[in-house]
Parts: structure tokens; C-alpha cells; sequence
């Protein structure tokens, strides 16, 4: 599955605000921007299984983060995105999410 064509203008904006270690890996949180709605406030968790997984140490775990939010926010919208994900829930509910990751 393809990802959905949106416009620079049109793409949710990600912000990390915070990175902090916890026992098997990193909590993030974050705000998104987003085009046509309030800003919302989120946190994402990574663990060193799903960085080594999926980018075998390439970037950086906050940048891997960022990655993961932007295709989060991308892919459940405003209404739709959790206030809380792990990047493993992710992979399993966004087709094609590893590819993606590794792709940008």
C-alpha cells in the first residue's frame, strides 16, 4: 500500500519535546501540528528491539522517533491518532510501516 499523497502545506507537523529512557528503550513526547486542526499532544514509545529491527542503528533513536510519528500522524489523522503508541503497535496496524520508515 502506498503512502497517501498530502502536500508539504497539508502534512502534520512533528515536534519532540522530550526524550527520556526507560527500561527497554525510549519515551518521546511530542506535539503535532497539524494543518486544519489544534495542536495535540502525544507520546511514543521505542524500544532498542523495533531501532535495531528497523533502522540496525543507521539514526538515531530520536530521530527514528520522529520518523515514526510523522507516518503515525499521516496515517490516523487528527481525530484518529492515540495519545499514547508504542512504534510495535505501529508496525502492526500500519501496512507497510517498516518499508516506509526505511525509506525516508
Amino acid at each position: 500500500m502506498s503512502e497517501p499523497q498530502q502536500s508539504r502545506s497539508t502534512r502534520p507537523s512533528i515536534r519532540i519535546e522530550g526524550e527520556h529512557e526507560i527500561g527497554n528503550g525510549w519515551l518521546y513526547t511530542f506535539t503535532v501540528e497539524w494543518a486544519n486542526a489544534a495542536p495535540t499532544d502525544h507520546e511514543l514509545t521505542l524500544s532498542w528491539v523495533d531501532q535495531e529491527h528497523l533502522v540496525r542503528g543507521t539514526v538515531t533513536p530520536s530521530a527514528l522517533a520522529q520518523i515514526a510519528a510523522q507516518i503515525e500522524a499521516e496515517h490516523f489523522g487528527a481525530q484518529a491518532m492515540p495519545a499514547r503508541c508504542d512504534v510495535s503497535i505501529l508496525r502492526r496496524r500500519i501496512p507497510g510501516f517498516d518499508e516506509r520508515v526505511r525509506g525516508r
